[in-house]
């Protein structure tokens, strides 16, 4: 095949085949493509717009080649797609640990900022943690602490070849797609966030034809990539190999709405004292609080911890009043740095 021609191809808005789809993905995580190739091709992708066959095949050739982290079923993972541009507090990073001391095993995937100032990666770093713990570690920390971090470079080898053309586009691109999609611990039960509502039915159709057991996909009003406060937020759940929609709606579940900039983070040194106040009960910014406790009971009616939201929420801020949030991140810190 001719990368050019599919250059062409895309540049008249027309679909890739899988084939094509599986090759030029093939020949970009092989490093075997020029920063400008990569580049056409990742912006080409996203000004037609991703398909369900183009995200499935991508994330087909990245999973091949990753290197895998065994530990069996009933893994939830938080990792969402990020580049909603909104530079919030970590939500999804501290809420995999909120719902890691509700008694979940998370694997929480992650990475460092690429569209915004402080990625997962970046905010546990800030606290502590050993992002770059080996596998031992890492499955040792989800076996003893039913928590672990999985820093995306590290298992997906080809992402290297990506990394640069990310950092300088500073622009959603597929591989904003791929991070929830391809999580090395296999884990099979999600809480997705979209930066865009109209990639809903895409990514949850990308699941299930990945065969993944059970996921919300969410997308909140004015384009942010988690449940939300701001307003109502657009779910499409994955269950029992059915597809559902609904719609969340903060005041129905005992919460007030409040603005995006009630949660608005800055660097990771900043945004990684947000977690630690929140997880300490003190001084503690009651939006991120309550916006945490939310997307933590999503992650509980996923695992069929929780009913409801409502009890959801009940259960969260028990774990998170209690302690055991913040007993969570230290045995975190520690294991993985032994």
């Amino acid at each position: 095949m001719n990368i050019s021609k599919i250059l062409y191809k895309l540049s008249n808005n027309l679909n890739l085949t899988s084939n094509e789809a599986n090759f030029v993905f093939t020949q970009i995580i092989s490093g075997k493509l020029s920063e400008i190739q990569t580049s056409g091709l990742l912006m080409a992708l996203a000004t037609k717009g991703e398909t369900v066959q183009e995200i499935i095949e991508a994330s087909m050739v990245l999973k091949k080649k990753s290197k895998k982290l065994k530990v069996g079923k009933n893994i939830l993972d938080t990792c969402g797609t990020g580049g909603d541009g909104k530079e919030t507090l970590n939500v999804s990073t501290a809420t995999a640990i909120l719902t890691s001391a509700c008694g979940i095993k998370v694997a929480k995937h992650g990475n460092r900022a690429v569209s915004s100032k402080s990625g997962s990666s970046d905010v546990l770093q800030e606290l502590g943690v050993n992002i770059n713990a080996d596998l031992k570690k890492v499955k040792k920390c989800l076996d003893e602490i039913n928590i672990c971090f999985l820093m995306a470079p590290l298992y997906h080898s080809g992402m290297k070849n990506v990394a640069n053309v990310r950092s300088i586009l500073k622009v959603k691109t597929i591989f904003n797609l791929l991070g929830p999609l391809v999580n090395p611990a296999n884990a099979d039960m999600q809480l997705i966030g979209v930066y865009d509502k109209k990639l809903l039915l895409p990514i949850a159709k990308s699941l299930k034809k990945l065969g993944l057991k059970k996921a919300w996909v969410v997308c909140g009003e004015n384009g942010v990539d988690e449940i939300t406060l701001s307003g109502k937020t657009f779910v499409i759940e994955l269950k029992n190999n059915k597809l559902r929609k609904f719609v969340i709606d903060p005041n129905k579940v005992g919460l007030k709405k409040s603005p995006l900039n009630k949660i608005r983070g800055k660097n990771p040194k900043f945004n990684a004292k947000e977690i630690l106040n929140l997880f300490k009960n003190k001084n503690t910014n009651p939006f991120f609080k309550d916006i945490v406790l939310l997307n933590t009971s999503a992650c509980l009616v996923i695992a069929n911890k929780a009913k409801n939201l409502k009890e959801g929420l009940i259960l969260a801020n028990k774990n998170l009043i209690n302690g055991n949030a913040l007993e969570k991140l230290n045995k975190l810190i520690t294991i993985s740095n032994e």
